[in-house]
């Protein structure tokens, strides 16, 4: 089944004192570098960005938050009424080695679920996690009642939560790499050292 792939890059990237998807990784942007794993995996992609004079350069679909300061779940919401497919993958645009086989498999999810999210060490990671359109009737709900919280609209729909030994046993070997964001300067250093050793 077709599929959308949807990076969320409207963030105001306080913590890092400057546009964290625009910081460059072994040659190139941090968003590039998503687009591309995502377009190798997924026949559309499109970007959700308030700014959307920074993002032109990659040539893909750009749609703004309809909802106004609302954080990730009003990126979430405008990326499925955007999208045209069932099966969505939203992706953080902070998040530089995305695993294409983890979207394979929280994809697949969307058989039975409304959504599927990786859990690490107890730890939810919706803004790596895919949704079923029809998740945005909630997410519509939740910000009409400025109910912001990801984990609670979570609760609000099927979610099929995937942790680390259901991964294991669906063939997935996790690394930390894999949902690794960035947030302060400190972490985009060591996500450089992190890509300069992988070339090794």
């Amino acid at each position: 089944m077709s599929s959308t792939g949807i990076i969320l890059a409207g963030g105001h990237s306080s913590r890092m004192g400057e546009n964290k998807a625009l910081l460059k990784i072994g040659g190139k942007t941090v968003i590039e570098r998503i687009a591309d794993q995502l377009s190798s995996i997924l026949p559309n992609v499109i970007i959700v960005a308030n700014k959307q004079e920074d993002y032109q350069f990659l040539g893909l679909p750009l749609v703004n938050d309809r909802w106004k300061e609302k954080g990730p779940l009003a990126g979430i919401h405008a990326g499925l009424s955007e999208s045209r497919t069932h099966n969505n993958l939203i992706v953080a645009c902070d998040m530089p080695f995305i695993s294409g086989e983890l979207a394979r498999l929280l994809l697949e999810q969307l058989d039975h679920h409304q959504a599927s999210v990786p859990e690490i060490r107890g730890q939810l990671h919706p803004l790596f996690a895919a949704y079923r359109k029809d998740a945005r009737v909630a997410a519509e709900l939740a910000l009409k009642e400025n109910k912001l919280r990801i984990r609670q609209f979570l609760q609000d729909i099927d979610t099929a939560i995937l942790k680390e030994d259901l991964l294991r046993e669906m063939g997935f070997l996790y690394k930390d790499a894999h949902l690794f964001n960035m947030n302060r300067p400190d972490e985009y250093q060591l996500a450089l050292k992190m890509a300069e050793d992988a070339s090794k």
